[in-house]
């Protein structure tokens, strides 16, 4: 997996954020008619002056409007003209797919490449590369089909085949004929609806919907007297159970059980509706029970279980205590209080999940949990489409644009 740590002030642009770079910088000002000496001043003096009054994140337009006072103050008025015209005229480049025309779009690109496994500094630097190549070649209209080449063939050559063909599974898939529901499953603190948040991100999917916002609906719709087991958390409705379903079962294990069966109800109803109007989401919660029947959506839908636990009890224990610390009112005591049962839900979980196939990711660290999960929702969804990758491949002259 490809990383890069540097100490930088980050900039702010189309939902994303990467860190500085005086290269792409430098670059930008050279088409803008800068000599190349100067350029590079520029955009070292641009750096120096932000990391020096503290600056650690600025949005693109305040830069490009700090870049552009540097310019005149240093080198005139002329060429700060220059780099104003070019900014807002020299960068119009258009996508083409038939009759449409759509502007290019460093976050569309990067979001693509964020979903093939590239972290999110990486897939913004190379759609970042990507426009200057564009521009500098004087490309004022490409077609979709050969824009997908070119990105293909530079992740090819920068990364390896594997993040190529990843770029290019996502891509084919997009708009799919059959939405996608991602269902992540886990015990109360393994992070899962971070994991969940951040993988829709990746995959530009914009529904994510926990079981606990389901239940609470349905708890406004029925009483406690009718339906007690959803007017408790997973890991205390065994208190409101009077007795296990039979006298061998475990009362925190079948009191969850009957909850999630319960919960169970509306989650199938919002995932019969996502597969008619044909719209990919996630789900997560402590209630996907990886034994659960799916609906009967097969046809209507691609449906990926993911169980996401904490292994290591100590771990497990302190994700309570920094939860508190962020959130003071999720009160760490109530976990904590509970963190036997919380535990014991846990090791249920994966113990099912083992047996019905089901993949379940250690979260120790987040990073890496993301890469895990990208690379197994790509394999999984690699068995459901055939490319033919030959036809995306570029001759040298052409790929490197």
């Amino acid at each position: 997996m490809p990383e890069r740590q540097e100490q930088n002030f980050i900039v702010l642009s189309d939902g994303f954020s990467f860190p500085y770079s005086r290269g792409l910088m430098a670059r930008s000002l050279i088409r803008a008619g800068l000599g190349s000496e100067s350029a590079y001043q520029v955009a070292s003096s641009v750096q120096s002056l932000l990391l020096g009054e503290g600056v650690t994140e600025i949005r693109r337009r305040k830069l490009k409007q700090r870049t552009l006072e540097l310019i005149e103050r240093e080198l005139g008025e002329k060429l700060a003209d220059s780099y104003e015209k070019w900014k807002l005229q020299g960068e119009a480049i258009y996508v083409v797919d038939g009759h449409k025309h759509e502007p290019f779009s460093r976050g569309i690109l990067s979001q693509s490449l964020l979903a093939a496994g590239l972290n999110p500094e990486i897939a913004h630097e190379v759609a970042e590369r990507m426009a200057v190549d564009l521009s500098e070649r004087g490309v004022r209209n490409i077609s979709r089909d050969q824009l997908r080449r070119l990105t293909f063939s530079r992740l090819r050559d920068d990364f390896g085949q594997e993040y190529a063909r990843h770029y290019l599974l996502w891509r084919t898939l997009k708009g799919p004929d059959m939405p996608l529901i991602l269902l992540f499953s886990g015990a109360t603190g393994t992070g899962k609806s971070s994991l969940a948040v951040e993988i829709a991100h990746r995959l530009g999917i914009t529904r994510v919907i926990g079981t606990d916002t389901i239940r609470e609906i349905m708890r406004g719709m029925f009483s406690r007297e009718l339906l007690p087991a959803i007017h408790e958390s997973s890991y205390t409705v065994w208190k409101s159970l009077e007795r296990p379903f039979d006298g061998n079962a475990d009362l925190v294990l079948s009191a969850f059980q009957e909850q999630s069966q319960r919960v169970d109800v509306g989650v199938q109803a919002i995932m019969r509706r996502a597969a008619k109007e044909n719209l990919s989401m996630i789900i997560e919660g402590v209630h996907l029970l990886p034994a659960r029947p799916l609906c009967k959506l097969d046809k209507d839908a691609i449906i990926i279980q993911v169980l996401i636990c904490t292994l290591d009890e100590e771990r497990h224990r302190s994700r309570f205590v920094y939860r508190g610390e962020d959130a003071p009112q999720r009160r760490t005591d109530k976990y904590l209080e509970n963190f036997e049962s919380i535990r014991s839900i846990q090791d249920a979980l994966v113990e099912n999940s083992s047996e019905q196939d089901i993949f379940v990711i250690d979260n120790v660290d987040f990073d890496d949990s993301v890469y895990k999960i990208i690379r197994y929702l790509t394999d999984k969804m690699a068995e459901r489409v055939e490319i033919d990758y030959s036809r995306y491949e570029l001759p040298k002259e052409e790929a490197r644009l």
